[in-house]
């Protein structure tokens, strides 16, 4: 799907590149993946599935906030010069509204000084870049790598570099996974070498493939610190089963890209476009059903330990009055660049979520009880959960059931009833409610040891603490917050 759009901008503008990510250039075990376990285990392993929701306190140790926020990306186009993108000043208001730290892009392949003044702006916002650094050139023409404008022009500004896109469809015919192993090793090399004021201490992410295509292009575990995946869901919940999933591409990647090993795994595209009237294979999902979701899916890959994931995309790149375009409607903003739905439940997300500095993640005791449901067979028994802890030393806990919400057949809305479910605590503790689809303020205050709440398909955060915390904010400035503060009406 995504490699669609990646061949319609090789038709469109010559050229063809995107970004990646930030992370340290070692790994070991990801302490966040496993930390919504309910038992906390060692290692990232594969999503873990919840206990039989049940009264017994379970000590969890919490992912911090402010990690959680830095695990949530999205793609931009800031050369792509005819497309709303054009304007950069929206660009980079819009990305400070939003609150996200980390996009993904391409190294300009024009090599144009106001690409790479861009990149720099948005760095010194604290906004860093993951780039694609290897494009696909047409017929025999050998594929171009673009590690030394990165070494010269962008040093201070990279989380990561990412290998070749979707080459197994933009090079579909040719010998894809010759040349792609060929750039993925060039780019390893440059960016290691101490030439350029030294080696780039960032990752290198391999090429993100389609589903089907990653054992083909074999082991690259010499040339690439991290896998890539484009987990899109194809219109169904974040959390679907089958080959399409992000647990089952995500364990595919370790398996045939790096023997097995347990490195890191990030998203570098996933989403949902609204294009209502399209005829093609990748069905549409409505504006309502898209901010249900969005949240959950940010909250469903750090829960099963991807390192981050990049959202598709920040704007739609064109007006479709049509929306028959799929390629023109995957934004979180329209190409006006007024604000989706799926925006401002994302935006309200981040915005009670972010903490200025990591939390202690200090363990807390809690159980979770779905009283219509107890043993946690039943229809109501999918309700998932993560914790966190802010600098605050609050706690946040998300929830949300593991439900449809759009029916991708007869592409109509889908409403689920909410689950009821008890929540305990080992003290009595200062309980907000927030429900980031609505907004950003509490719903429902209360003082309580233990309590019930409805869990419905939208995602619920808790804020428990004791009464000297302090109330909850985000951190960005109080004008950004307010400029997409809202329900994500839709």
């Amino acid at each position: 799907m995504v490699g669609v759009k990646f061949a319609i901008a090789v038709t469109l503008l010559g050229m063809l590149a995107y970004t990646w990510l930030r992370t340290p250039p070692r790994y070991g075990p990801a302490d966040e993946c496993a930390v919504m376990a309910r038992q906390p285990s060692p290692s990232c392993a594969s999503a873990p599935a919840l206990p039989a929701l049940g009264a017994t306190l379970a000590a969890t140790r919490p992912m911090d906030a402010r990690a959680f926020v830095d695990t949530i990306g999205v793609n931009t186009h800031l050369f792509y010069a005819d497309t709303s993108y054009g304007d950069f000043a929206m660009v980079r208001r819009r990305l400070l509204e939003l609150g996200v730290r980390h996009i993904r892009d391409g190294l300009d392949p024009g090599r144009t000084p106001v690409f790479f003044e861009r990149v720099r702006v948005l760095a010194a916002d604290g906004i860093k870049s993951t780039l694609i650094a290897c494009r696909v050139e047409p017929g025999d023409l050998p594929w171009r790598t673009y590690v030394q404008d990165a070494k010269r022009s962008l040093r201070s500004s990279l989380d990561a570099l990412e290998g070749v896109n979707e080459p197994d469809l933009v090079a579909a015919g040719t010998p894809w996974a010759t040349r792609a192993k060929r750039c993925q090793r060039e780019i390893y090399r440059q960016a290691r070498r101490s030439s350029l004021g030294g080696p780039l201490e960032v990752p290198i992410l391999g090429p993100a493939l389609q589903v089907g295509a990653t054992q083909r292009l074999g082991d690259i575990s010499d040339r690439a610190d991290a896998g890539a995946i484009h987990p899109y869901a194809g219109g169904m919940r974040p959390n679907r089963a089958g080959e399409y999933s992000f647990a089952s591409q995500m364990a595919r990647v370790r398996r045939h890209q790096f023997d097995g090993a347990r490195v890191p795994v990030y998203a570098t595209e996933t989403g949902y476009h609204d294009a209502m009237n399209t005829t093609d294979a990748h069905p549409p999902v409505s504006q309502r059903a898209i901010a249900i979701y969005m949240p959950r899916l940010f909250l469903e890959h750090a829960k099963a330990g991807i390192k981050r994931t990049f959202a598709y995309e920040l704007a739609d790149e064109r007006p479709d009055p049509a929306l028959t375009d799929v390629e023109l409607n995957f934004g979180l903003f329209e190409s006006d660049w007024s604000i989706k739905p799926s925006g401002a439940s994302l935006s309200n997300t981040i915005d009670l979520l972010d903490s200025p500095r990591p939390g202690p993640r200090e363990a807390l005791s809690y159980g979770l009880t779905n009283t219509a449901d107890p043993d946690g067979e039943g229809p109501r028994g999918a309700v998932r959960d993560l914790l966190l802890q802010k600098a605050d030393g609050s706690y946040w806990l998300a929830l949300w059931q593991d439900s449809t919400v759009w029916n991708t057949e007869t592409r109509t809305d889908i409403s689920n009833a909410g689950a009821r479910v008890r929540v305990t605590l080992p003290r009595r503790m200062d309980v907000r409610s927030y429900r980031p689809r609505s907004g950003r303020s509490a719903s429902n205050r209360r003082t309580a040891r233990s309590f019930t709440t409805s869990v419905g398909d939208d995602v619920l955060l808790i804020r428990m603490s004791g009464p000297a915390a302090a109330p909850a904010e985000g951190r960005r400035p109080a004008a950004a917050r307010a400029k997409l503060s809202g329900a994500a009406t839709g």
